[in-house]
């Protein structure tokens, strides 16, 4: 069917991302990426060959080689999802779970001497000098229990100063560690003018890089730009894929 010359073909992409990471072969389960404000794959042509005649006197192009071919994806996301912060991030998250420390081993004595627990979310915190005995809280230190951060109202302690807590379940996220071997993404996508269309696009292979910067002190909502490359998929026959519904 021919296309309504008067009808508009513009294009206003809005959507949902999702991505599936990919381990040892094997998809695990898919997650959405939140809020993301950009989308976009690129395409470049490297290594091409350009032949030239030399029979009319004025040397023209006669030929080009196909080259190598090669598509781009990028991404920006406006959430911080535990998930998506993995990808970005090409991190490993470790659960910590909740527990008890004694006689952890801080090298502090004197008045205004800070120093930082090994975790944070702690509570019922003691200190004791190997010399004097239990400190007081509220006379002799302070506790910010949220970041597990020790002060010391009194000085003339005899350092190392020991020190005992509990602490909080807590998440640990160590960027640059994990093992996935690629992420499947997929927009599930509408065009909000025109035709307003819906799109399922699929990239099957993509080696993400991690994220340039991880912003952690701003004035506005943060946001992440994420770019990898995407590899040709032998059973799709193409690095990604378009299908309007």
């Amino acid at each position: 069917m021919a296309d309504n010359l008067n009808q508009s073909h513009a294009f206003i992409g809005k959507g949902k991302i999702y991505m599936t990471p990919v381990k040892d072969g094997v998809k695990q389960s898919a997650f959405w990426v939140g809020v993301a404000s950009a989308l976009a794959f690129s395409h470049s042509v490297e290594d091409k060959q350009e032949l030239f005649e030399h029979h009319s006197g004025n040397s023209q192009l006669w030929d080009v080689s196909e080259g190598k071919k090669k598509t781009s994806i990028s991404l920006t996301i406006q959430e911080r999802r535990d998930d998506a912060m993995r990808a970005a991030l090409q991190a490993t998250v470790e659960t910590v779970a909740a527990a008890t420390v004694t006689g952890e081993s801080h090298n502090v004595g004197e008045v205004g001497d800070m120093t930082f627990l090994k975790h944070g979310n702690v509570s019922d915190v003691s200190v004791t000098d190997a010399a004097d005995g239990p400190l007081v809280q509220g006379t002799d230190y302070t506790v910010d229990a949220d970041y597990g951060r020790v002060e010391l109202l009194t000085g003339g302690h005899t350092a190392p100063l020991a020190i005992d807590y509990g602490y909080g379940e807590s998440k640990v996220t160590k960027p640059m560690t994990d093992d996935v071997d690629y992420y499947e993404v997929r927009l599930d996508g509408i065009n909000t003018v025109g035709q307003q269309g819906r799109q399922i696009t699929t990239a099957y292979r993509v080696k993400l890089d991690p994220a340039d910067t991880y912003d952690l002190i701003n004035e506005n909502f943060a946001e992440m730009s994420i770019e990898g490359e995407c590899l040709f998929d032998e059973d799709a026959g193409a690095t990604y894929q378009v299908v309007n519904l």
